[in-house]
């Protein structure tokens, strides 16, 4: 027997996940859950968990901001079962089984499914999109390099960028899970790979260059040690100690900080990265290439137009 869990508000109402004995799905806002509803404000990053025991479905709330509710109570962890309504955030689900060969006839249920972009906004496919000339130069140079692309995006600025990934199909990590100063929630801040074919790639060169949310990278290195070293470089300390973040990934920054920073600076930002590419802040018809020397950063202006 096979559980259910749908979906029934908002862009994704009636997208369901299924789950198997043996199976759990963790519900939230961001890419620290498994089901990612970034439309909905009032879902903490990872909200509550639903598993499917041997003696049953449990429900979980992880220590969310606004609760989880079934039937209208509050709940830390309770079974839950057939016909029961879950509450978080703004949006509501239902959980109800079947057995295998329902769930095997039926079509329309996709696991883990997010509405592509242009559904959830309305914006036109990438096929549709036009560039000015600086977008279409910015582009054609990006897909050139030999090396593997990656960006850092800044969804405090842009709320559109976890709809950007999740639309995409590509590979993103979510860098700011588990980090926090005090009572300082940290930015959230997104990390993004492109392959070949990327269909991202093209989105946030139409929807972003130019502005202070995103910040293209070359690297060599592994995922996973990219996403340790960015981690790193979010929470940094002032001489005294006092920890502060760091928006390392913000173009205004970068441009007016990287020529003063000593070597050792600069190595300490790069670490596995080769190259920082940015829009100029001042003027986006201008692509700025920075990457690190045993003389300290070198940086190169090319004009786009």
């Amino acid at each position: 027997m096979r559980v259910v869990l749908e979906i029934l508000d908002g862009p994704l109402a009636g997208r369901t996940v299924e789950l198997a004995p043996g199976e759990s799905v963790s519900v939230g806002r961001t890419a620290k859950s498994q089901l990612m509803l970034p439309h909905d404000n009032f879902l903490s990053g990872l909200h509550f968990l639903v598993e499917h025991t041997p003696d049953g479905v449990i429900l979980r709330d992880c220590n969310s901001s606004n609760g989880t509710w079934v039937n209208g109570d509050r709940v830390n962890e309770r079974p839950v079962g057939e016909g029961d309504q879950i509450s978080a955030g703004q949006t509501r689900f239902r959980l109800y089984s079947e057995a295998a060969d329902e769930a095997d006839r039926r079509s329309s249920t996709v696991l883990f499914a997010v509405p592509k972009f242009q559904e959830q906004t309305g914006v036109h496919s990438i096929e549709s999109l036009t560039f000015a000339p600086e977008q279409q130069r910015v582009l054609d140079y990006l897909r050139q390099l030999t090396m593997p692309l990656y960006a850092v995006l800044n969804a405090g600025i842009e709320q559109h960028v976890p709809h950007f990934l999740m639309g995409s199909g590509e590979p993103f990590q979510f860098l700011s899970e588990g980090l926090a100063i005090e009572q300082m929630q940290p930015p959230p801040v997104y990390l993004a790979q492109f392959t070949p074919s990327s269909s991202l790639l093209p989105r946030l060169i139409k929807e972003g260059w130019g502005k202070p949310w995103i910040t293209f990278f070359t690297s060599l290195h592994p995922v996973p040690e990219l996403t340790t070293h960015l981690r790193n470089l979010m929470v940094v300390a002032t001489p005294d100690g006092r920890p502060f973040y760091n928006r390392f990934y913000d173009p205004r920054l970068l441009q007016l900080l990287l020529p003063s920073y000593t070597p050792q600076e600069v190595s300490q930002l790069f670490g596995p990265l080769l190259t920082l590419v940015i829009a100029d802040p001042s003027d986006a018809s201008r692509l700025l290439e920075f990457a690190m020397t045993p003389q300290g950063p070198a940086g190169r202006a090319l004009a786009l137009r």
